[in-house]
């Protein structure tokens, strides 16, 4: 169960660019640092950008993901945001999974499972009926959140953001959203 102090929040560009910001250039210079220690592959000298300028080229359009079509929830505690997830449109009735992270610190407490469910369940509310994710291949504990969500591994989808000369080292995953049939009397 997560705890009452969690909030799961809607972004809202005026309150929270800065903190979405540094949550982001947080969670790829992880990233970038794990794909170093992991695989020997340079991300920043492969992609001609440091963390922070790749994350000022994307930042603006990213924050446009609004409903109906998609949202990003900021996970905060006491004030403090510790995390992240978003939902966008893929293409007609599908939705992808983004930026998923939480701070280190907070991690094994649930938070993960919740938004993954709360995106499911915006998913379901979009009227999507498949939803999409990528995942680095050293990610082993959000693999098992996912699987744990129903998601399954698929092979590299249309419209996923992974540079071609990084899909050997991800994991593509996909769930298909049942509907709510209305039973008719």
């Amino acid at each position: 169960m997560v705890h009452s102090l969690v909030k799961f929040v809607p972004y809202d560009e005026d309150v929270h660019r800065a903190q979405f910001f540094a949550l982001n250039v947080e969670y790829l210079t992880w990233f970038v640092d794990e794909a170093f220690a992991r695989h020997n592959i340079d991300v920043t000298s492969l992609s001609g950008q440091t963390v922070q300028e790749y994350v000022e080229t994307f930042l603006d359009d990213f924050v446009k993901i609004r409903p109906s079509k998609g949202i990003i929830y900021l996970l905060a505690i006491e004030g403090n945001v510790v995390g992240m997830g978003a939902l966008r449109e893929l293409e007609k009735r599908v939705g992808e999974i983004k930026r998923m992270y939480i701070r280190p610190e907070y991690r094994g407490r649930g938070f993960g499972k919740e938004l993954v469910k709360r995106l499911i369940d915006k998913g379901r509310e979009f009227g999507y009926s498949t939803l999409r994710l990528d995942t680095a291949d050293f990610m082993t504990v959000a693999h098992n959140v996912y699987r744990s969500a129903g998601f399954k591994e698929i092979d590299c989808y249309s419209g996923c953001e992974t540079p071609e000369w990084y899909q050997l080292y991800c994991i593509f995953m996909e769930k298909t959203l049942e509907t709510k049939m209305r039973q008719t009397q």
